[in-house]
This record gives C-alpha cells, structure tokens and sequence, in this order.
C-alpha cells in the first residue's frame, strides 16, 4: 500500500494531468504552452509531458524556470533548511538530475529550459503566452506574493494559474499566526493547536492575490475568463 507521501505526489500528478485536459478540451491546432516555476530535479516537468501526450496527442511546449542554486533565503520561525538539498542544488547535481531525468522519460524535445530566477525571467516571457502557469519555487510569502505577480499577466484567456503545497487556506488557519510567520519569512510551520503543518507564504499570498481557490489536495487553480479569475472545475 502507498505510504501518504506518495498518496499525495500521486494525487497531485492525476491533478496536473487533468490541467492538461482542461485546457486541452476543444483544441484542434495551437500547441499547449505551460510554464514552470521550480522545476527541481523534473517530476512535475515529466508530468506535463505525460498530461501533452495523453492529452494533447504531444502538441505543446514546457518552459521551466528554476536557477537549480542552493537556497539562500531567510529562514524564519519554524523553517528547517534541508542541507543536503542545498548541497545537491550547490554542486550542480540537481540540475544534472534534471536534465537526465527529463532524458530518461523522452520529455527533454518537449521542455525549454530557463536558468535562472524567476524575478529576472518572468518579467521577459509574452503576456498571454501560457495556457498553465504553475507556482512551486520558493515558498516564502514575499516571493510567492512577487512570483504571483508576475505570472498572471502571463496567462491567456481560458487558461490556468495554479501551484503547490496549499495544505490550508487562510480562513482555515490560525490567521493571526500566519501574518507572523508570512512576516518573518518562514516557510514551512506547524500550527500549536492542530498539529497540521504547512506553509504560510503560500497561504497567506494566495489568498491575498486571488481569495479563495479550487484546491485538491495541496494543488490549488483558477482560471482567466476576460479579466476575472474563476474557480475551476475538474472531470471526475
């Protein structure tokens, strides 16, 4: 039986692949155009791939953005900085895996690969020119808030905004505590009263951008119509 851990990569997985096939609905010509945000050693990337195959008869592109550089941000209240990850992000071998990965799953013709961060890149990209932008680089709130920012502009009409690791809105979290938290920088917090750990820049900058969300599990949506975001809905 699947541990909850990959429970929760599976269900993610399932969640980007139908992006794919919401998107794709109705599409006879135009390539599929999504955009990564963090991209790390390429699962998501390989998913989109699989989401364009399945759904899209391969007709799309993946423009993944990640400077693969170990982390140097501020680590706040309850923030654990993983060592060895910054250590594999350090030595290059986090971009070696990527790449490799990405080779091994017959994904790499369909992704283009942007170095870098994503306050220099996403500024470049075309307005309009995205059909799914996913948001799952650093989580702390003023780089969510800034990556939010400079993402929805991105999007045409019709297409998706969406990102990671949601695990609670804001209306269902202590609020106060998650001001703080988003405050100091911290990334990753486990709430004293519930146990329930998650990330309150995520929380708090999504809720600030958009209100409430569509979430499954901790993936979250919404959807451009003319100048209005909407919530989505997936078939089952």
């Amino acid at each position: 039986m699947a541990n909850s851990a990959e429970q929760i990569v599976a269900r993610r997985n399932h969640v980007l692949r139908s992006f794919v096939a919401l998107v794709a609905n109705g599409r006879t010509q135009d390539p599929i155009q999504i955009l990564e945000v963090g991209s790390m050693i390429g699962e998501s990337a390989i998913v989109w791939h699989q989401g364009l195959r399945d759904h899209a008869a391969g007709r799309g592109r993946i423009t993944c953005v990640d400077p693969w550089a170990a982390y140097e941000g501020k680590a706040g209240v309850g923030q654990q900085l993983d060592n060895d990850q910054n250590r594999h992000l350090a030595s290059g071998e986090a971009f070696a895996d990527f790449q490799r990965n990405i080779t091994d799953a017959g994904a790499a013709a369909s992704i283009d690969i942007r170095r870098g961060f994503s306050d220099d890149i996403l500024p470049t990209l075309p307005h309009g020119g995205f059909d799914i932008v996913y948001i799952d680089g650093d989580h702390s709130y003023a780089q969510v808030r800034e990556d939010l920012a400079h993402a929805a502009p991105l999007v045409r009409d019709g297409g998706l905004l969406c990102g990671d690791d949601l695990e609670v809105l804001f209306a269902e979290c202590n609020q106060a505590l998650c001001l703080k938290w988003a405050e100091l920088g911290a990334e990753y917090v486990r709430d004293p009263a519930t146990g329930l750990g998650y990330h309150p820049g995520v929380t708090l900058a999504v809720f600030r951008h958009f209100g409430d969300v569509s979430r499954w599990g901790l993936t979250w949506a919404m959807q451009r119509r003319g100048d209005r975001w909407v919530k989505v809905t997936l078939a089952a």
